[in-house]
């Protein structure tokens, strides 16, 4: 059955990661400027995607990589490699 959620739900757990390891990094005591900071100072972030997610001022896109799937007539998820 094709499942249109699964590549939001996707991208919404990278996000998720993303915004945790800049808290942890924030510390405790942050604010938005703080925490804006750290994020456009992430570079290099591997959380396991085979690919490094990096930010910066002009940056605010981690990753310009896609990873692409096809639907099989069984109704299965195949990825494709699209480079």
């Amino acid at each position: 059955m094709f499942d249109p959620w699964i590549n939001i739900s996707f991208e919404g757990c990278i996000a998720a990661n993303i915004l945790i390891d800049a808290l942890k990094r924030c510390g405790p005591q942050f604010d938005t400027e703080k925490l804006v900071d750290v994020l456009e100072n992430t570079h290099n972030l591997d959380l396991g995607l085979g690919t490094p997610l990096s930010f910066g001022r002009g940056e605010h896109q981690a990753s310009h990589k896609v990873w692409g799937t096809q639907l099989e007539p069984d109704g299965k998820y195949e990825s494709i490699d699209l480079e």
